[in-house]
């Protein structure tokens, strides 16, 4: 193993040197050590076989160029004062700064620790002799120096140029080393019950452990007589790797030249000496876990606390109980004599593993290659089992590791047997893959064929799929359900018109359609609606999830029938289970879907004809397959086929809701690279911390881990017992990021509950393990809660005698209500009692109990529970966590979230982050920022297609529709018509469609036209004219007529004359 940190170059290198020197032991003999002349001797002996003493040393062949740049005297070792002035970046014989000072170099170098296993440590301080000790020492510092000159020539490149943009050139590159024999323990140590708590080292003996320091110096001298500076940029977690490896298989080859029987590890990452027993190894590598549960133990014995102790109080019981190691008090400097008294009281005793006649010649070169290829190939395949897509770096780190096995030749075995590699492909599942190469994020990467085809037809089935209307209900059958179901939609008006939207969407879709839902946001409930109106067109719908436990909740929708995945499928393949073109088939938490198995499912919905529906969230948990099932269908999908629901009404309050929302990722932003990605959910993380620390429910806690996790268990029961006397109905849960953490903090709240009387007395210890194959001691009592790794069927009886009834799913928490010889006697959630045989709970290979600690769960096992108050804690701080988890973790509740984060492994790892002799003080602030930053980290999970450039099968039409979307919403905003500009063109299509010339004849004739047509309609209007005159004057005689006949018709009669 070989690690890294960076240097500060800010004047700290009496800092620095005094780290380098201070925990070294002298060289010193093996065996009774009483001999003053004896140790002397061995001391020159070991120095004499190595060239090293301990104290620091040039490395081997420095060159002239930086030599001369640096003012290095590799004549003689360096003194104190030298390596103070390179730590701070200037020459080593006068104290000037480095040339090409401008570049403002801050680090002033990076120290390489390379670490070989336990067992090679053992067989070097327990050796027989000190001629045997000097040669495993000598085989060490080889396989250092050998891989530090890989280092040098990996990152001895200078670069010229604006930000080291410009030409590049190799160099020479120096470092010094210095041997650690110790690994010395540290604590947690808090000062007193609420002060500040840091990580430290402890006044006890360390375990031993071998390892070298290498501080190469940040400077690269080239031919041409320019200083630059180190490529840092090939420093990554990969090639540390890569560095480890190369040195654990050179190790190996010294070694074996040695006539030292080796083997690689259980892992094939490093080499083992196999002579030295693996519980041996074990019991030297538990010394600081061991002095913390001694010092307790001690305080406890004279009626202290540890807890309330201050820091200097604390370091004096280290001290005055010397923690008993056997017969011998602890100086600070007897390491050896402590270690040799605790191997006899193991009963081991140690001579020699140098063997006569086991030295082994080197393998043939190609049975080396072939043998390191195999073993490689191997290795590959099972990165890519999870991951689409792999630094070219990969290779060669995997070509390392398995020259471990075989024994090499130089670093150019390394390159040989990646080229192998790649030209040949590997085998995954059983089928021959081939590579692709792209460039990504500035590094070459790779993928295989098989993951581009996957991809490229998953998509293809998926966009064909949304866009068959086969399987699509009728609005008025949708409606006619909604109607019918329980659902409240008016609670939430906006969230109600959301999920109303959802359902119309999800039932219109035809054979494929895809629910984008946040936590909390009622994904699940309203299938209900959807479930009645298929099963009333006599559809068969089922229901299916990675888990069991998530297939099971898909019952109270309605649907009778639910499968884990994998048994889906089996039961598909084998003929037991049959699915039609009337099937309705509902996946859930489809994130946790890889491309592989959608893959299948829709090879099988093409070949039956069945529709199905998918639920899920791309930002809560990942697949752990290859690749990205979801990137890939919001790529093909139609909108109208993929609808979203982005409200949630699970958090009772709309802060609550907020606080939920900002752990949620809003999507990785195309225009953003990947640090500005970073920094930005960070930032939502941090607005979310600020939120919950001004709420009251956010806390660093302090201490040590047991400390932490006491509190947290203290915690988890007063709020229990609140939530209980006030009539809760869903309590209160607790998740944890790891199984070990779950395990702690179970446990610690079954003792308290033991303690209270709430857990019996009587209690029974099952060897027991997990879903990883983790063993451990689980006891037993009645009022035990236990977590199930299986899908468990308990016999229950019933007025028909005894049936078979399901009990519960891997991740489900049942409690123990008795046990007897034969099995154990669980109780679930829903009241559900029974008897399930200890053979039915074991697993296969072991025998051992299938159960874990209940008052804890996992946060993947949390995914899709509903509790009034959750418990987010994380009692070894966040570096496990990532964004898609903290946002599960964080939207579990009704009322209220707690976070509850453990700060000592906080700090120390912003610590860590910081060159080594940076004495910037580690304040809150960046504490806060460190988590923010873990918890905002969003790692999704990258697809082969986008290494390759590949486009997928309707991408164009969605990506086209996405576009136009946008222009209609801007023109709608901006009071423009959608689509104007269009229909005007397609009107005036044909008139633009005519030649230029024949407007011209057109303008002459209309124009010809246009004077014929005015004249004649200057005489109508003549015409008219006249007409209208004439009529008007017709109408003025007929007036004049009327009026004489009127006048006369009103004229007196004359009367008649008398008489006649």
């Amino acid at each position: 193993m070989i690690t890294y940190r960076k240097l500060s170059a800010n004047g700290v290198g009496r800092l620095l040197v005094a780290y380098m020197r201070e925990h070294q032991l002298r060289p010193g003999p093996v065996g009774d050590h009483t001999a003053s002349q004896t140790a002397e001797a061995g001391g020159r002996l070991n120095s004499y076989f190595t060239g090293r003493d301990g104290q620091g040393s040039w490395a081997p062949d420095i060159g002239p160029l930086i030599a001369d740049a640096l003012g290095l005297d590799i004549s003689r070792p360096p003194t104190d004062e030298e390596l103070i002035r390179l730590f701070e970046c200037k020459r080593a014989s006068d104290g000037a700064d480095w040339p090409g000072a401008h570049a403002n170099r801050t680090i002033s170098g990076i120290d390489f620790t390379a670490s070989p296993d336990k067992s090679v440590t053992l067989a070097a301080e327990f050796a027989a002799t000190t001629a045997e000790q000097a040669l495993i020492w000598h085989a060490i510092q080889q396989a250092n120096d050998r891989a530090l000159a890989l280092i040098g020539r990996e990152i001895g490149v200078a670069r010229r140029g604006q930000g080291g943009q410009g030409e590049h050139e190799a160099g020479e590159v120096a470092w010094v080393s210095f041997r650690h024999y110790t690994a010395r323990p540290a604590m947690h140590i808090q000062d007193g019950l609420n002060g500040p708590t840091a990580s430290v080292e402890i006044p006890v003996p360390g375990d031993p452990q071998a390892h070298i320091h290498n501080a190469v110096f940040n400077a690269v001298a080239t031919e041409d007589g320019h200083l630059g500076s180190l490529d840092t940029a090939r420093v990554t977690k990969m090639t540390s790797h890569l560095f480890g490896a190369y040195f654990q298989a050179e190790l190996g080859q010294q070694l074996r030249s040695m006539g030292v029987r080796v083997r690689p590890d259980e892992r094939g990452r490093a080499i083992v000496i196999e002579a030295i027993p693996r519980d041996v190894c074990e019991a030297f590598s538990k010394r600081s876990r061991q002095a913390e549960q001694q010092a307790k133990a001690f305080v406890k014995r004279q009626g202290g606390n540890w807890d309330t102790l201050s820091a200097e109080q604390k370091f004096k019981v280290l001290h005055q109980a010397n923690l008993a190691y056997r017969s011998k008090k602890y100086d600070g400097t007897n390491d050896r004599e402590i270690w040799r008294e605790e191997a006899r009281a193991l009963g081991w005793s140690h001579h020699s593993v140098l063997e006569d006649g086991a030295a082994t010649a080197p393998m043939d070169p190609r049975q080396r290659y072939e043998q390191a290829c195999a073993i490689a190939s191997r290795l590959l395949a099972e990165e890519f089992e999870t991951q689409a897509v792999i630094d070219r770096d990969a290779f060669r780190m995997h070509a390392a590791h398995g020259l471990i096995a075989t024994g090499l030749d130089g670093p150019q075995d390394i390159d040989r047997v990646a080229e192998m590699i790649l030209e040949r492909g590997i085998e995954i599942r059983g089928e021959r893959v081939h590579f692709l190469q792209g460039m990504a994020q500035g590094r070459v990467q790779v993928t295989t064929s098989e993951q581009i085809r996957v991809e490229t037809e998953m998509g293809r089935l998926a966009g064909l799929a949304a866009r068959t209307r086969e399987g699509s209900l009728d609005d008025a059958v949708i409606a006619r359900a909604i109607a019918a179901s329980s659902l409240d939609f008016e609670r939430e008006p906006d969230h109600g018109r959301a999920q109303k939207a959802a359902i119309f969407a999800m039932g219109r879709a035809g054979g494929l359609g895809f629910l984008t839902g946040v936590a909390g946001a009622g994904k699940t409930a309203l299938l209900a609606p959807l479930v009645s109106a298929w099963k009333e067109e006599g559809r068969q719908v089922i229901g299916a999830a990675m888990a069991w436990r998530q297939a099971d909740a898909l019952r109270d929708t309605g649907i009778s029938q639910s499968f884990a995945l994998a048994k889906l499928l089996h039961d598909i393949e084998t003929g037991e289970h049959g699915l039609t073109r009337q099937t309705v088939l509902v996946l859930d938490e489809v994130s946790q879907i890889g491309p592989r198995q959608m893959l299948r499912l829709l090879e099988l919905q093409e070949t039956i004809g069945f529709s199905m529906r998918l639920l899920g969230d791309r930002e809560q948990a990942q697949a752990i397959e290859a690749g990205d099932s979801l990137a890939i269908l919001r790529r093909v999908l139609p909108a109208e086929a993929a609808p979203e629901l982005l409200s949630t009404i699970r958090q009772a309050s709309a802060r609550g809701r907020a606080i939920a929302g900002l752990f949620r990722s809003q999507g990785r932003d195309p225009a953003l690279s990947e640090a500005e990605q970073l920094e930005k959910d960070a930032e939502r993380a941090r607005e979310a911390i600020a939120m919950k620390s001004r709420d009251g429910t956010f806390r660093l806690i302090g201490g040590d881990h047991s400390q932490v996790v006491d509190e947290i268990a203290d915690f988890y029961l007063r709020r229990r017992d609140m939530l209980a006397a006030a009539g809760s109905r869903r309590g209160i849960t607790m998740s944890a990021p790891t199984n070990e953490d779950v395990m702690a903090l179970s446990m610690a709240v079954r003792s308290r509950l033991r303690a209270r009387g709430e857990i019996g007395e009587a209690e029974i210890l099952r060897p027991a393990m997990d879903q990883r194959g983790e063993a451990y001691e689980l006891p037993l009592s009645v009022g035990d809660r236990v977590r199930l790794f299986d899908r468990v069927q308990a016999q229950v009886r019933t007025p028909h005698g005894l049936r078979w009834r399901h009990l519960g799913s891997n991740g489900d928490i049942v409690s123990v209500t008795g046990w007897d010889a034969a099995g154990l006697r669980l109780a679930n959630s829903r009241g559900l009692d029974g008897f399930v045989p200890w053979e039915r709970l074991a697993d296969r290979q072991s025998g051992r109990t299938r159960l874990g600690f209940g008052h804890a769960m996992t946060i993947d096992a949390a995914q899709g529970i509903t509790s009034d108050e959750h418990i987010n804690a994380m009692p070894r701080g966040t570096a496990a966590m990532t964004g898609f988890t903290a946002y599960v973790a964080e939207s579990r509740h009704v009322q209220t979230c707690w976070t509850r984060i453990a700060e000592a492994p906080v700090r120390e790892a912003e610590q860590f982050s910081r060159p080594l002799g940076d004495t910037t003080p580690v304040t809150q602030e960046d504490l806060l920022t460190r988590i923010a930053a873990d918890l905002g980290r969003h790692p999704y999970k990258t697809v082969g297609i986008d290494l390759m450039k590949r486009r997928l099968a309707f991408e164009a039409q969605t990506e086209r529709w996405i576009r136009q979307s946008h222009t209609v919403e801007a023109m709608t905003q901006a009071g423009q018509s959608p689509g104007g500009a269009w229909r005007a063109r397609k009107a005036t299509q044909g008139l633009r469609a005519i030649p230029g010339e024949r407007w011209d004849d057109i303008s002459r004739t209309m124009r010809k036209r246009a004077y014929e047509t005015q004249n004649i309609a200057e005489r109508i209007n003549r015409q008219v004219d006249e007409a209208l005159r004439r009529r008007e004057a017709e109408a003025q005689r007929e007036a004049a007529r009327v009026k004489t006949e009127r006048e006369r018709s009103h004229r007196p009669t004359p009367s008649a004359t008398p008489g006649h």
